[in-house]
């Protein structure tokens, strides 16, 4: 008889026409659906009384029968992906745990649970979930075709991954974020043209071309019209000239008794010691004060990033993959439009270790969550990466469970996951907030081995930016 884990089944078996056995299922430490004895019941013929002896609850309740695993070896499924679970595979396929976040999350339920673990790789390397074709990828099918009795590895609570498994509640929280190439000084060889933009330098030309020979015009119109003429006649060539030395605040040698004149020149001086005196400030703040390229700051910011040469990439068959292809319209529709769909190895990579390395190597944008993204970061040089300051998607990790397991409960309900939770969203205010030193009262109050697994998981998370 095959039975699915979690489902309690009580029998009642004769052994003779005035005796029975009741009988209750439980797992045993092999992993097998047996049936344990809890009573007898037995009847006097003579008498016509019955009496029973019952040693234990005939249908226990699941949360008391999985506080005690009994030393069971589960198979859990995860992948190689630190900081939250970094493996290595020996020659003879076992894996080995080395670190990460969730393997001691995992190790701190072992304990606390009484069982041990075997770990698993997918065959196809994903965190998978639902496909089109029906079939179940990655982490997410070896769960849910009981491959594997658990899986931990960043797993992000999704809609469409929890109708084919069973997820906890979520031990950790975070947001997404862009990670871009640290920006870049700009080249100074053209600084001194840098005050103003294209626009105002063509204006200030245009002007500065146009003024001497309006001047020269408005003289001729007086001597031939009005038949006023000054003491000197000035020609085209000295009216423009006189005009740029007025605009390089170097005086002006035309003598004029005419007041429409007069009144052309004070306007054009008052212009040229404007464009003087803010062209000699906004120079020397710009060269006094090192000035970057702009940063990408935001996914508004990405469509002018790849108008600049920037390819806009994300991982693979991952929750972000999916939440930009699903999109409906947005900002998210527009983002999905920006991928390099022609060529998908370019905007798709297979892992975040690839993406960090993309971002070093080419001009490329990563999609990515943020804890993972800055762990990578700081293992090649926090300095040489930029993250947006505007962070998305936010979205929670939990432990996939078959669909009806009772070890989903049963994980949710250790105190440990509440424990880390609240490590990690000390850590994370710290991180964004350095003068915050007041720890919650679990981690101050909390002398228990479960609290110093949990606290571990700081190292991870206090590395400077």
């Amino acid at each position: 008889m095959l039975l699915r884990e979690g489902t309690q089944v009580a029998l009642v078996q004769l052994l003779s026409n005035q005796k029975a056995q009741l009988l209750s299922s439980r797992i045993s430490p092999d992993g097998q659906v047996s049936f344990h004895q809890v009573g007898l019941w037995s009847v006097n013929g003579v008498r016509r009384t019955s009496k029973h002896q019952v040693q234990g609850r005939l249908i226990p309740e699941l949360q008391q029968l999985y506080t005690d695993f009994q030393g069971r070896q589960l198979v859990v499924a995860t992948k190689d992906n630190w900081p939250f679970f970094k493996v290595k595979t020996l020659k003879n396929g076992t894996v080995i745990p080395v670190s990460g976040i969730d393997f001691n999350v995992l190790n701190t339920l072992s304990e606390n649970l009484n069982f041990t673990y075997q770990l698993v790789l997918p065959l196809d390397g994903k965190w998978g979930g639902p496909q089109p074709d029906n079939t179940i990828t990655g982490l997410i099918g070896m769960v849910a075709r009981h491959e594997a009795h658990t899986a931990i590895c960043e797993l992000t609570i999704t809609d469409i991954r929890e109708t084919v498994v069973d997820f906890t509640v979520p031990y950790y929280m975070e947001s997404t974020t862009l990670v871009s190439p640290a920006p870049k000084e700009k080249n100074r060889s053209f600084a001194i043209l840098s005050p103003f933009t294209a626009e105002v330098w063509m204006c200030i030309c245009l002007m500065t071309a146009l003024v001497g020979p309006l001047l020269y015009i408005v003289t001729r119109f007086l001597v031939l019209y009005l038949e006023e003429k000054d003491s000197v006649y000035y020609t085209l060539e000295i009216f423009t000239f006189n005009m740029y030395r007025s605009m390089m605040i170097q005086g002006n040698l035309i003598i004029s008794h005419h007041w429409s004149i007069r009144f052309v020149f004070i306007c054009w001086y008052l212009f040229s010691l404007y464009v003087y005196a803010l062209y000699s400030g906004t120079l020397t703040a710009s060269l006094a004060i090192r000035t970057f390229e702009k940063p990408i700051d935001s996914l508004y910011d990405l469509a002018q990033a790849h108008q600049d040469g920037y390819t806009i990439g994300t991982i693979r068959d991952t929750n972000f993959d999916a939440t930009f292809k699903n999109a409906k319209g947005g900002i998210y529709k527009e983002v999905w439009q920006l991928f390099n769909h022609k060529d998908r190895d370019r905007s798709f990579v297979p892992s975040q270790d690839m993406g960090i390395d993309m971002v070093l190597k080419h001009k490329f944008v990563l999609i990515n969550a943020q804890l993972n993204s800055r762990m990578m970061a700081t293992q090649r040089g926090r300095e040489k990466f930029y993250f947006a300051r505007e962070t998305f998607l936010s979205q929670g990790y939990g432990i996939a469970c078959s669909s009806g397991s009772p070890f989903k409960d049963i994980f949710s309900r250790m105190s440990v996951l509440s424990e880390i939770s609240e490590v990690l969203v000390f850590c994370q205010l710290r991180r964004s907030n350095p003068s915050l030193v007041t720890k919650p009262k679990r981690i101050q109050a909390s002398g228990t081995e479960n609290m110093r697994r949990a606290t571990m998981m700081v190292q991870y998370l206090n590395q400077e930016d």
